[in-house]
């Protein structure tokens, strides 16, 4: 069973987190810098909120459900288990414990109704939902392999500027340090297609940057046998998808392009986030795989919309064991 982990810090998802598993939002030493989840988080194991941190929406957890010092669930939180809220910790709406207790502290505070044996209508659906946004991202990186290779990239480059178009590599591991510039030409709607077949792993300190393109630009980095890990204090644009696990280092950000969020996502497994790292921005719109056939520089739509996944992605059961995260 994956999970998902939010780093602490200053750590930013612009959106819902939803996990097969367990899910672990970090915290901070102080309400300046606590992590912000502007959405919902959902689970199916136990979910832990750190200090200072902030849930914008809702919290379901289909195992136990912890609010640590300080934290905040702007919305309602639902526990499958034992439901604890922790000193100066705020639950704005209701408190639903399905089969378990419910502890306050003594300086804790629940806005709403608290309930103990009440339903939680929507998280079991969860499995489901999942594997069917795992289908759509797995649908997604077939078609976007389904491009070709394109131009070759080597192992390790280093700094470069590159046209729009269709790029790919066995592995991808980009050289620490270096900046890689995407030059759109003076397109409104250029997109880029990254096809890596094993590794994507960029090295810490890399910065990925768009100039001279429209609005509609688009940007694909597609993993489809293995695994993205993301250095830290790097910059990345686009959207992330890989069969594998992917991480984020600690104070990188990973944006989408106009108003698109970008987001990460991972077809079978889990993902994670660093201290301090932001996952696209708040009031960002859910993901939208625009066209990318063989036909540059003008894509047409394929009609595959993945407008409902959050931007931090989700997590799957393995199928070798058993896409708005």
């Amino acid at each position: 069973m994956g999970a998902a982990n939010v780093g602490g810090g200053t750590s930013t998802v612009g959106g819902d987190v939803t996990s097969n598993g367990a899910m672990m939002v970090g915290g901070a030493v102080t309400a300046l810098n606590g992590p912000i989840v502007s959405g919902s988080i959902t689970s199916t194991g136990d979910s832990t909120i750190g200090a200072y941190a902030t849930v914008g929406g809702d919290m379901l957890s289909g195992g136990a459900a912890t609010t640590d010092a300080n934290a905040n669930v702007l919305g309602n939180l639902w526990s499958g288990g034992a439901a604890t809220v922790g000193a100066n910790s705020t639950v704005s709406g209701n408190l639903t414990s399905t089969s378990g207790p419910i502890t306050i502290s003594a300086s804790g505070n629940v806005g709403g109704i608290q309930t103990t044996g009440g339903a939680m209508p929507t998280l079991s659906g969860v499995r489901t939902s999942v594997s069917s946004e795992s289908t759509q991202v797995t649908n997604a990186q077939t078609l976007l392999s389904g491009l070709g290779s394109g131009t070759a990239l080597a192992a390790v480059p280093y700094s470069m500027t590159l046209a729009p178009g269709v790029y790919s590599a066995a592995s991808l591991s980009m050289a620490a340090g270096n900046t890689f510039t995407l030059d759109g030409q003076g397109q409104e709607d250029p997109f880029w297609v990254f096809n890596i077949k094993d590794i994507l792993a960029p090295g810490d300190n890399t910065v990925v940057s768009l100039i001279n393109a429209g609005d509609s630009a688009s940007v694909f980095w597609n993993v489809s046998d293995g695994y993205a890990s993301i250095g830290d204090n790097s910059t990345f644009i686009g959207t992330i998808f890989a069969d594998n696990y992917i991480s984020v280092g600690a104070s990188t950000t990973v944006s989408g392009l106009g108003s698109s969020c970008g987001g990460i996502f991972s077809a079978t497994s889990y993902v994670s986030t660093g201290d301090g790292a932001s996952i696209g921005g708040i009031g960002c719109s859910g993901v939208n795989v625009t066209s990318v056939t063989s036909a540059v520089p003008e894509p047409q739509m394929f009609g595959l919309m993945l407008t409902g996944l959050g931007v931090l992605g989700f997590v799957t059961r393995r199928r070798a064991q058993a896409k708005r995260a």
